[in-house]
């Protein structure tokens, strides 16, 4: 699915379940222009309150003065003030009299900037009738005096009476800002876009600015917690050791020592490719680096278990980097490169350095892996796809090329020379790899499964679809992981770009497969719960999305499926809504009547 976090393009992509978002047809100039004019009201006197006064003609002086001075039409005490102690025997036209005169005397000592004056009289009014403007008024003068509890409350009390007051909307949500309820502030925003009151005018750019700051909020609570973190999907960990040549025998095992059985119990299972035997590598990694690390202290001199110490922590230092824990990560294969450097040692460090954004570092480290093996297809191999990401595609043909010639017997360098080929242009050249790589591993489902995925992206759907089912094929009749959910996750994917009912049907029953293969599959979760979205089925999509920021690897996935998770709660709370809900519903009817879903 797409990676465009923005509300725009995920308003686009959930039409139907999330069309109060944005108001069709509409730009950010008189919303905006407004919701400042809030910020400033206490520098901007002449704005007024929220009622008619701002519309009528200015007097001159001489006749404000003489009607400043004019008896009120409403009973006064001797000081002055409004006497409504027999309001109880006041007639309906005499409470819609005073009201109004209340109202304006109230207005009066806004422009004159005596808020709490404004206040008192704004409340006299509401003794004698319920009207939101005069609760609008109100809450005008607390964004003055700077209370912006106060403010919310007198809006709401004022949208209780008229739920599609917008003034009062907009108020209440640019107060929730600042008070950072933005998951409030992102209901009221989206009802303001619903009910489409600004002429020319959308609320997009304050939306979408209070859903980035929730879900930052969020996120940065989350990282924060104790959560355990979890492993990446079994796609994933295949594809990312498929590289390496397994290691599934120990030298010098002693099986009467638990740091050997463990280390070997985890080598033996890393390399059965299955979705239960990582879970089971990364404990065992764990508690052989943890036993070892003990038994170290006690022989320090021991060069045979400096080297198992090291093969242990060396692989526990990539289980953890897998994890989003680098530091831990770095510690644990740094020990390693100490105690006994390997080739693999360095190849992670390298990661890591990449990882990080440190370029520099990380060539240095495959020198040093090469200095220990000059024919490790894996340096050769990751290296080249360094130099694939900086597209530069010349030294990163160069190094697939040595990969190939170091172990002929791994796929992968077949598969990116291919791709590479592909995204220097050269489709036919890019054609003729995926057939060579096809003949020499006919079995594998890496081979249609890419070569789907650049067909997809040259255009050719059908074709793309056929190689995708044809990986499926082929991973179901392996007994270890290989390209995993890729084919489901994949097919699913072209067929929500053409979203008729039966392709999204298809693309659902795909996705809820996948989910099922592999639990930490995020690419899965997050387009079934885009695809929930659109079915709305909220509930779903909301837990599909918190779990997919959950397994992402960085800070930009993480965001994203957190955007989407908390732009589809104020969704909930949208159409839990009656007034707002019989709004949308008649939005949506005007939508099928012109065609539009």
């Amino acid at each position: 699915m797409s990676s465009d976090n923005s509300i725009g393009a995920f308003v686009a992509r959930n039409k139907t379940a999330i069309i109060a978002t944005v108001a069709a047809g509409t730009t950010a100039v008189a919303a905006y222009y407004y919701y400042s004019q809030l910020q400033q009201q206490q520098q901007q006197q002449q704005k007024g309150s929220d009622d008619s006064v701002s519309k009528k003609k200015k007097k001159n002086k001489k006749k404000k003065n003489s009607s400043s001075s004019a008896k009120p039409c409403y009973p006064i005490d001797s000081n002055g003030e409004p006497d409504l102690k027999d309001s109880a025997n006041f007639t309906e036209e005499q409470k819609e009299t005073y009201s109004v005169a209340l109202k304006d005397k109230g207005n009066q000592f806004f422009k004159e900037q005596k808020y709490e004056d404004a206040l008192k009289y704004y409340n006299y009014a509401l003794d004698l009738k319920q009207d939101p403007v005069f609760y609008s008024n109100i809450s005008a003068c607390y964004v003055s005096l700077g209370n912006l509890e106060k403010v919310v409350e007198s809006s709401t009390k004022a949208l209780e009476l008229k739920p599609d007051y917008s003034k009062a909307l907009l108020r209440r949500a640019s107060a929730n800002e600042n008070l950072e309820n933005f998951a409030e502030a992102m209901f009221d925003l989206s009802v303001l876009s619903l009910n489409g009151d600004f002429n020319e005018a959308s609320i997009e750019p304050m939306l979408e600015r209070n859903l980035n700051k929730q879900a930052m909020r969020v996120l940065k609570d989350k990282m924060s917690s104790d959560a355990k973190q979890q492993l990446p999907s079994n796609t994933f960990l295949a594809s990312f050791f498929g590289i390496f040549t397994p290691e599934t025998t120990l030298k010098n095992f002693d099986e009467s020592n638990e740091a050997d059985v463990e280390l070997l119990n985890a080598l033996v299972n890393l390399y059965k490719r299955k979705s239960e035997s990582y879970l089971i590598a990364d404990e065992s990694f764990s508690k052989a680096a943890e036993s070892y690390v003990k038994q170290l202290e006690a022989n320090p001199d021991d060069e045979v278990l400096k080297e198992k110490t090291a093969t242990a922590l060396e692989y526990n230092g990539i289980f953890k980097f897998l994890k989003n824990d680098p530091l831990g990560s770095h510690e644990d294969i740094q020990r390693s490169i100490e105690l006994h450097p390997r080739v693999n040692a360095y190849i992670y460090s390298a990661l890591i350095m990449a990882d990080k954004g440190e370029s520099k570092n990380y060539f240095d480290f495959f020198d040093k892996a090469l200095d220990v093996d000059p024919n490790s297809a894996p340096v050769y191999y990751h290296r080249g796809q360094m130099h694939f990401l900086s597209q530069q595609y010349e030294k990163a043909a160069a190094d697939f090329e040595k990969a190939k010639e170091s172990d002929s017997s791994n796929i992968f360098p077949y598969i990116q020379l291919a791709c590479l080929t592909y995204h220097e242009g050269k489709f036919d050249d890019c054609e003729t790899l995926f057939s060579e790589a096809k003949r020499k591993f006919p079995t594998a489902p890496e081979v249609p499964n890419f070569y789907a995925e650049v067909l997809t992206d040259k255009g050719d759907f059908d074709a793309a679809s056929k190689q995708y089912d044809i990986a499926k094929r082929l991973e179901e009749s392996l007994d270890a992981i290989h390209v995993g959910v890729s084919p489901l996750v994949g097919k699913a994917t072209l067929l929500a770009r053409q979203p008729t009912v039966e392709n999204l049907l298809e693309s659902t029953t795909l996705l809820e497969e996948a989910c099922k293969m592999d639990s930490r599959s995020e690419q899965a979760k997050i387009g079934l719960a885009q695809l929930k979205l659109q079915q709305e089925e909220i509930d779903e999509a909301i837990t599909l999305f918190e779990e997919a920021s959950d397994l992402a690897r960085n800070m930009e996935e993480k965001l994203q499926a957190t955007t989407f998770a908390e732009a589809s709660k104020v969704q909930k709370k949208i159409r839990a809504d009656p007034v707002v809900n019989a709004k949308i519903q008649a939005t949506l009817a005007a939508y099928r009547e012109q065609g539009l879903i």
